[in-house]
């Protein structure tokens, strides 16, 4: 069992934190695996390596798969791809980011972005010039932070405030 030690630099088995859920799959691996007669060579570590992989995305937590203009696959957290939009929003005068989803888009899939988000605006302001540069803002955000086009911004302004 792996300790974390603050400081020590050693990460925490995310085992440790889902046991229930760690068995749970360990369950699931057996079942699947009983339904044919694989040989051995060709499962060795099978287990452990599907575990590995759903442990790792359980402590980085979601991700959100992109490809790069040359067609390389990257993975980013969908916290920071959130928050490359949100940043953008709130930079326009009178707009406040409420809730942001970025989707992969595009052929092949995740080359792209569509990206669907809800704000505040500030009352008084005309919303059909604001909202292009809201758009402006969001699509050179996500080109610039993770290379790819957005290629369709969606906004909903739930709601008004007074400054």
């Amino acid at each position: 069992m792996n300790e974390h030690v603050a400081g020590s630099g050693a990460e925490p088995d995310p085992a440790d934190a889902h046991p229930e859920s760690d068995a749970a799959l360990r369950g699931v691996i057996d079942d699947y695996m009983s339904t044919f007669e694989p040989e051995p060579e060709d499962t060795a570590g099978l287990r452990e390596r599907i575990l590995r992989l759903v442990r790792d995305d359980l402590y980085r937590g979601p991700s959100t798969h992109l490809e790069t203009g040359r067609g390389n696959p990257f993975s980013i957290s969908t916290a920071s791809v959130r928050s490359i939009v949100r940043i953008a929003v709130d930079s326009v005068d009178g707009i406040r980011a409420r809730s942001v989803d970025v989707e992969p888009a595009g052929d092949p899939e995740g080359s792209a972005a569509t990206v669907a988000l809800t704000v505040a605006m500030r009352a008084g302001i005309p919303f059909a010039a604001t909202a292009e540069v809201i758009r402006g803002s969001v699509a050179a955000a996500v080109l610039a932070e993770l290379g790819i086009p957005a290629v369709r911004i969606d906004i909903n302004a739930e709601d008004v405030y007074v400054d």
